[in-house]
């Protein structure tokens, strides 16, 4: 439904713009190109395997993250100290070997650039 709505607008903005009134009184319309930039997404994160047993591996791509933190939280809201090592390539892995069974989420976050992210994952 919301694409529609924006395809929709998009159109009706571009054929209001496409036309103009002449000095007699009758509409000129006028060419216009429209040229369709690709989307890049950027802070791409992965979060697996979720299901987690021992470990839970992040996975940022495209990042444009300068000093990443991480936060784990139970899924009452307890803060849990957690140990990240960083494999390299924008990858992290969180060791939840001795952590109890349940649903937990990991903050992603970067104060510098203000980026804060949540993801949710099991642990078995």
């Amino acid at each position: 439904m919301r694409n529609k709505l924006i395809i929709s607008t998009l159109a009706l903005l571009l054929s209001v713009a496409g036309m103009a009134q002449s000095e007699e009184g009758s509409v000129v319309v006028a060419e216009r190109s429209l040229v369709v930039e690709p989307f890049n997404a950027t802070n791409k994160i992965e979060l697996y395997p979720n299901p987690a047993v021992e470990y839970v591996v992040v996975n940022i791509q495209q990042s444009t993250l300068e000093n990443t933190e991480f936060e784990l939280h139970s899924i009452i809201g307890n803060e849990i100290q957690i140990f990240p090592e960083e494999l390299g390539n924008g990858k992290f892995k969180i060791p939840l070997k001795d952590f109890a069974s349940g649903y937990y989420f990991l903050v992603v976050k970067d104060e510098v650039s203000r980026f804060k992210q949540a993801y949710k994952f099991l642990k078995n």
